[in-house]
């Protein structure tokens, strides 16, 4: 695999945690929480210089919201993704 295809499979691991932050099956969203102070993320972010801390705040900052503001939040962070990341890496 080379290092773009790498990338962005890491862009898209980042993506869908994101969305599952949002999801209304709280077993769901709270995995993906766990995720954000996992190894496997800490890693993701260090190899794609990402500030682990910052995405940490933001999805951490999702639980305050009820859940269609916070699925639409989670959504709107995933297009993000999409918008400024992944298309570097194409």
């Amino acid at each position: 695999m080379d290092l773009n295809a790498e990338t962005k499979l890491d862009f898209l691991v980042l993506k869908q945690a994101i969305r599952d932050c949002g999801s209304k099956d709280i077993d769901i969203s709270s995995k993906a929480l766990s995720y954000f102070i996992s190894d496997d993320f800490k890693k993701l972010a260090k190899r794609n210089h990402i500030d682990a801390n910052m995405v940490r705040g933001a999805v951490g900052s999702l639980n305050a919201y009820p859940l269609l503001s916070r699925k639409k939040l989670a959504n709107d962070m995933a297009k993000e993704i999409d918008t400024v990341w992944i298309k570097k890496v194409s």
